[in-house]
Formats: C-alpha cells, sequence, structure tokens
C-alpha cells in the first residue's frame, strides 16, 4: 500500500508553504489532499487541521482500532462499491484514472478493495459518442505500449442487446416488463473493458484515514476536529487588494484560524459560499437488493453493466463483501422451500442528471449577506418513481422466473454529487479572496482517483498544475443548460421535491 509519489518542490523557491493550512472535509478531496500534504516534506513545518463532523473519536480509534472506524456518511464516496474505470472520452482523465488503477491493483486501498470484475460501458440511441471515444482512448495504450495493430484483448466489442446478455450471463431472450424496448433499457451496443472493475468504497476511505492518523502522535503537526463550519472569517490588511479568508466559524461559535483554507465540502460547498453557474449539488439514486449466498455466487462472475444513455447501473457482488444491511435476514428458496439468509447485495444505482432540491439560504462574504437558492443535499428517502426506475432496469437484466425479477430492496437511499457544468472537478484558488483554495467539483467521478488526487491537488496549490491547473480551473459562470462530460444519462433538471410529490400522487391514486 505504497502511496503514490509526491514531489518535492525545494526548487522552486517562489512557493512558500503555509505555516497553518485549515482543511474544511473529510471525503476524497479533503482526506487525499490532506495525504498528500503529510507525505511531503515539503511541508514538514506546516500544522495542518482538518474538521469535519464525522471524523473519527481517536480515544475510540485508540481502544478499537481504525476499522471501528465509520468514515463520514455525507460523502459520495462513502458506499459499498464505486467504479473504477479508465474509460474516459477526455484522454487526459483516461490517463490518470490508468495510473490510479495501478496503485488499486497494487493495493492502496487495502486487501480485498478492489475487484477487478470487468465493466461493461453501453449506450441506446443516444450516449454512443461517449462510449466510442472512451473504448478508443482504453485500446490505445494497448497499441501504443505494445506497437501492435490488432484489438486488445482485454476490450471487447459488444454489437447488439444480445452480446451484451451474454457477457452478463443472462439469457438471449427476455422481454422486460416495461413497453420500453430493451435495447434502450439494456443498451444497444458498447464494449466490455475486462480490466475495469469497482472499489469498497467505505473500506478505502477507512485505510485512507489511518494514512493520516499514522501522524496523530505530533499534536503540532495534526489536529482532527469534529464540528461543523458555519461560516468564513474574513479579513483585509490595508496594503491588501482584496480581502482574505482567514479563518472559520464553527456551529458552537468558536473559531480556527489559519494561513490557508482548503474547501473540500463536497455537495455542502454551496452552502458556504456563493458558486452559483459553477457548482450544484445534484441528488443520485440507489438502491441495494439483497442476496443469498448461492445467488451472489452465481451473480459474482458478471461485469459491471452502466449504460450511458439511461445512466443505470449495476455492481455485482463481492463474496468477501457482506451486505449493508443491519443483520442477515431470510428468504424462503425457491428450489428447496428452505430458509436461507441473506448474505450479500446487488447494487443498482444511476449516474445521471440527478434531481435538483433549491434551498433558499444567507451565505456571509466579506462585505455583507446574500440570499441564494443554490441545490443542495437533501434528507429526503429516494423518490417512489426513481425507485420504480431502478427496478424496472433490473427487470431488463433479470427474467421475470427470478426470486431477483420482484425482491424488494433491502435499503435505498440518495447519493449527492457535487456537479460543474463541464463534469471538471473546481480545484483552484478563488479569484476574488486571499488564502481560499477550492477543492470540490466532483461530479459524480472523483473516487476513483483517491491515489492520485491529493498529488495534482498539491501541484495546482503550488502553481504548477500544468493541464489540470487549466482544466479544473476557475471559468465563467454558466447560464442556462449544464451539458456536463456526455457521460450522464436520464432527465435534465427535475426536482426533487416534484418527484416526492409525484410518488405520493400515484400511491393516493392507487389507493382509491
Amino acid at each position: 500500500m505504497s502511496l503514490p509519489p509526491v514531489s518535492n518542490t525545494t526548487d522552486q523557491p517562489q512557493y512558500k508553504p503555509p505555516s497553518a493550512i485549515l482543511i474544511i472535509g473529510a471525503g476524497v478531496f479533503g482526506l487525499s489532499t490532506a495525504v498528500a500534504i503529510l507525505s511531503s516534506s515539503l511541508y514538514a513545518q506546516t500544522h495542518l487541521t482538518i474538521v469535519d463532523p464525522d471524523l473519527p473519536d481517536l480515544e475510540q480509534v485508540q481502544n478499537d482500532g481504525i476499522l471501528q472506524y465509520k468514515p463520514s456518511a455525507h460523502t459520495a464516496s462513502i458506499d459499498s462499491s464505486r467504479i473504477i474505470r479508465p474509460d474516459y472520452a477526455n484522454p487526459a482523465y483516461s490517463k490518470l484514472a490508468t495510473e490510479a488503477q495501478e496503485a488499486w491493483r497494487s493495493g492502496y486501498g487495502g486487501e480485498g478493495v478492489y475487484h477487478e470484475s470487468g465493466l461493461a460501458v453501453v449506450a441506446g440511441r443516444k450516449g454512443s459518442k461517449y462510449v466510442e471515444a472512451a473504448c478508443r482512448n482504453v485500446q490505445d495504450p494497448w497499441r501504443k505500449t505494445e506497437d501492435r495493430l490488432e484489438e486488445p484483448t482485454h476490450v471487447e466489442r459488444l454489437n447488439s442487446p444480445q452480446d451484451i446478455r451474454a457477457i452478463l450471463g443472462l439469457p438471449p431472450n427476455h422481454s422486460p416488463r416495461l413497453g420500453q424496448p430493451e435495447s434502450e433499457q439494456l443498451g444497444r451496443t458498447g464494449y466490455i473493458n475486462r480490466s475495469s472493475g469497482w472499489a469498497n468504497a467505505e473500506g478505502a476511505m477507512r485505510i485512507e484515514m489511518r494514512r493520516i492518523l499514522e501522524h496523530r502522535q505530533d499534536p503540532a503537526r495534526l489536529i482532527l476536529r469534529r464540528a461543523n463550519v458555519d461560516h468564513f472569517l474574513f479579513s483585509r490588511a490595508d496594503n491588501e487588494s482584496k480581502p482574505s479568508v482567514s479563518g472559520v466559524y464553527l456551529t458552537d461559535s468558536s473559531c480556527l484560524k489559519a494561513d490557508l483554507i482548503i474547501l473540500a465540502t463536497g455537495a455542502w460547498t454551496p452552502s458556504l459560499l456563493d458558486l452559483t453557474g459553477r457548482v450544484q449539488s445534484t441528488a443520485q439514486c440507489l438502491a441495494y437488493l439483497p442476496l443469498t449466498k448461492s445467488e451472489a455466487d452465481s451473480l459474482s462472475g458478471m461485469p459491471v453493466l452502466l449504460n450511458l444513455s439511461t445512466g443505470y447501473f449495476v455492481i455485482p457482488p463481492a463474496l468477501n463483501t457482506a451486505s449493508p444491511s443491519a443483520s442477515p435476514t431470510l428468504c424462503s428458496s425457491t428450489s428447496t422451500h428452505e430458509e436461507e439468509a441473506y448474505t450479500h447485495h446487488l447494487k443498482v444505482a444511476c449516474h445521471c442528471h440527478g434531481y435538483l432540491s433549491p434551498t433558499p439560504i444567507t451565505v456571509a462574504n466579506h462585505s455583507s449577506t446574500i440570499h441564494l437558492c443554490p441545490s443542495l443535499p437533501s434528507s429526503s428517502p429516494v423518490p417512489p418513481p426513481a425507485l420504480n426506475g431502478l427496478r424496472d432496469f433490473l427487470s431488463s437484466i433479470f427474467p421475470s422466473s427470478s426470486p431477483l425479477y420482484s425482491r424488494p430492496f433491502s435499503s435505498s437511499r440518495l447519493c449527492h454529487y457535487t456537479d460543474t457544468p463541464t463534469g471538471d472537478f473546481l480545484i483552484t484558488y478563488h479569484p476574488e479572496y486571499e488564502n481560499l483554495f477550492l477543492c470540490t467539483g466532483g461530479s459524480g467521478h472523483g473516487f476513483k482517483f483517491l491515489p492520485v488526487l491529493g498529488r495534482e491537488v498539491l501541484k495546482i496549490l503550488e502553481r504548477r498544475g500544468g493541464e489540470w491547473q487549466r482544466l479544473w480551473g476557475w471559468k465563467d459562470q454558466q447560464v442556462g443548460e449544464w451539458k456536463g462530460d456526455g457521460s450522464r444519462g436520464g432527465e435534465r433538471g427535475e426536482l426533487l421535491e416534484n418527484a416526492m410529490k409525484e410518488g405520493g400522487e400515484r400511491e393516493k391514486r392507487s389507493k382509491l
């Protein structure tokens, strides 16, 4: 589990490391940046504070060990599984993801965390351009490295719904229960990259925290503060051309100060800073289908399936990963009529444009309080129409004779993305405030970069970020429809509140 290299920049005297850095947020962006700072000799004299309401209780960690630590439930990165893929239409992302994947293969996230199940990337009528570009980007490096002209063996074209069903190990003929054609639910064409897979996100984040806790014996170097941030502390010296962010006030009214503030608060970022037209929170839906041990055995060899036209995807069970349910439940076996425990799960979710949840708030800036209505995370359950969509997607995979066809989900929840107009991260100094560095905008695809993200963040922080400094930099406000990077399916601009009302109305009508 060796860390990726963090280059020493002592040969660039123009950058002077801050004496004190405050990182707000303990998700992928916050923790990977913290690990990079603590691993670099350039920051050996830098005092680092991390603030997040779900940081570990150090006394509990001391007594029970890091395995008992439950990472922040509020971050988009905490879940049973996240897709690990270099399958991008943008070659730059594909290259960086390939480097990150090598670290996953080498055990970066811990033993048994990474699973190279393969990934089938498919599309219906929409999304095929992204699929074609992504396929080229996972094929070209192989050709260049091996100096070959033939197709790489780990990538296989899927030219029909039957090809897609075949690589999933499913019957060739199947009629989904919806009127929608199977080719749109399951995909018309695509490819399978057998060198992609998925990782246990919660397990990997627990190991990331372990790397940070290795430095906890030095209180002058590292402080973890379990708290919520309320607003920024602004200051402005007579000789400064623009105001500075010199600290934060916590919800208990206490204040933390630092020379540099790194804002890595994910989907909650618009609640602290006006990022209208640049960052918004969207809610994605996911659910777990409980499986028996025998069912998990039969499905464990299937690849991840990602339909870029609809956004729906399914991740196979891992035989060494227990169900996220609190405790095993019992089911009646259809073949033996004996009770068999649900011990595993199949994850089904949607990587789409997501639901918006506009929320009226007030945000303090350096001179006044402004009224905003950004889309922010919601504590709402998954709307019934979204659950129906997940169920319909599964019906395109499993035949009606299968007990999985109509089995109830064991749990479901909303996953909150931090979207940007182009799907690129937002990692840059804020142009209007001194000492404020933004590290957000994961747009639903940041987790896979965990092993290398912190390194790239430091390059931008030290103003030597190259291509990423441009791609992840500050951009003009985007008015109107956000196009994203082309990898998201489904409808745009749907409101979470309306979806919940629609589900309630349907339930009322069903009882009449």
